[in-house]
């Protein structure tokens, strides 16, 4: 080793400071492979309580129709039921009406069924399993249907 020997203890003390060293490496960093490498089901979010809701149709029949919603939503997901308050634009000429509405409703990792319609979902940031903000798109000829919800 560029040309000076070492002492016995020397070396022995470079190689158990090497050891702990791996050793720490390994305690740390051991259960972050294992957990990366264990593919785990993603667990469904919960859709629970008040969300401000923003749901946008357009329709591409015809005159090309369009509805904008704008409101409360509240999931209780022990029946499965959404309750819908709010107001909805549409029409010719274009009116805005109080709209207050109650759906069944269901969830997976990937969809949320509200009442016959089957939408496609991204949640956002989830508190506690509770989704706190997602966005769901479905197209059901001639209309395409964007909603958002943001938890309350």
């Amino acid at each position: 080793m560029h040309g000076k020997s070492r002492s016995p203890n020397a070396t022995l003390r470079r190689s158990l400071t090497i050891m702990v060293a791996m050793a720490v490496v390994f305690v740390f960093c051991a259960p972050a492979m294992a957990q990366s490498s264990h593919t785990e089901t993603p667990a469904i979010p919960i859709l629970k309580g008040g969300y401000v809701l923003t749901d946008v149709q357009i329709c591409v029949s015809g005159k090309g129709q369009s509805s904008q919603i704008t409101g409360r939503a509240s999931f209780d997901p022990a029946s499965g039921t959404l309750k819908l308050n709010g107001y909805i634009a549409t029409g010719d000429p274009l009116t805005l009406n109080h709209l207050r509405q109650s759906l069944s409703y269901s969830n997976s990792a990937s969809t949320v069924t509200l009442g016959d319609t089957v939408y496609q979902v991204t949640y956002g940031k989830l508190e506690k399993g509770i989704a706190t903000y997602l966005s769901l798109i479905a197209a059901v000829d001639p209309c395409a249907a964007q909603i958002w919800l943001s938890r309350q």
